[in-house]
């Protein structure tokens, strides 16, 4: 309950939550998110939850999930995370000055964090370590035809290749040693197997960073994914990915899925994807 006698914002969840029966594993499975996620949000514990946008956007689809309306959550979520405003004892403006409009105050500080968090959020995945050996994900088994073997020619005996003349004597048989056998080499050599090609698929919830690089190191794709958008990005295997935000994304590979819980740290998953 809040201080002004109303229900907080994770009292409105958990209620609706418990009357519709359901689970905190069952909503977390549903959610894609921990557990611990799923009671930070019951608790009104938002600072638990990395920066206010990802916060926020786990409200929106929890909201979402037990058919609430987020919007009005959202707004009741106003100023949870912030930080209390320093007080400054420099000398106050003049009162009617513009420069004094908290709504100006409120706006710019708006914008510092929604250029401050994507900025840092940047920062701070590009300044991890090389990818640990141990978050490699298993090879996805594709079989690829063996190319057919050419058979060697076989050498017709010499009497089949002039027939004898009707009447008259034929000739002897030429001895079965004499017979002419293919020279080592001179069957064609198997055509090489194609260049293998991967190709991943990726949508987005919500808004998340991602970089995948292909086996060269060539940088496929590097951008912050805005929410309901998706990707399809070919190269050649392996593939070393890196997703902000992964519990709001979905990835398949070749048309297969991949789950990507077994490699988030915090909000971010890093692996290899081997062919």
């Amino acid at each position: 309950m809040s201080e002004s006698g109303q229900p907080s914002v994770g009292q409105i969840l958990r209620d609706a939550r418990e009357a519709q029966g359901i689970t905190l594993e069952d909503a977390a499975a549903r959610l894609r998110l921990m557990q611990r996620q799923v009671e930070a949000m019951e608790t009104d514990d938002f600072e638990s939850l990395d920066p206010p946008v990802f916060a926020r956007g786990f409200v929106r689809n929890y909201a979402r999930l037990l058919g609430l309306v987020p919007e009005a959550l959202l707004a009741r979520m106003e100023g949870a995370p912030a930080e209390p405003a320093a007080v400054s004892h420099a000398e106050p403006l003049p009162p009617r000055s513009w420069l004094t409009s908290p709504w100006l105050i409120l706006l710019l500080l708006g914008l510092l964090v929604v250029v401050a968090v994507p900025v840092a959020l940047y920062l701070w995945l590009n300044s991890e370590g090389e990818v640990d050996s141990s978050k490699r994900v298993p090879p996805v088994a594709q079989a690829h035809p063996a190319p057919a073997a050419v058979p060697a020619p076989v050498a017709e005996p010499a009497a089949a290749a002039s027939p004898a003349v009707q009447g008259a004597p034929g000739p002897p048989a030429a001895p079965a040693a004499g017979t002419a056998e293919p020279a080592e080499g001179s069957a064609p050599a198997a055509p090489e197997a194609p260049a293998v090609s991967g190709a991943l698929h990726l949508e987005f919830g919500d808004e998340a960073w991602t970089e995948i690089k292909d086996a060269s190191g060539r940088m496929l794709h590097r951008q912050l994914n805005p929410a309901g958008s998706s990707v399809d990005i070919h190269g050649q295997p392996p593939f070393d990915v890196l997703i902000g935000n992964a519990t709001q994304a979905r990835m398949t590979y070749n048309g297969r899925p991949i789950d990507l819980n077994p490699f988030i740290d915090a909000t971010v998953a890093r692996f290899t994807l081997e062919e």
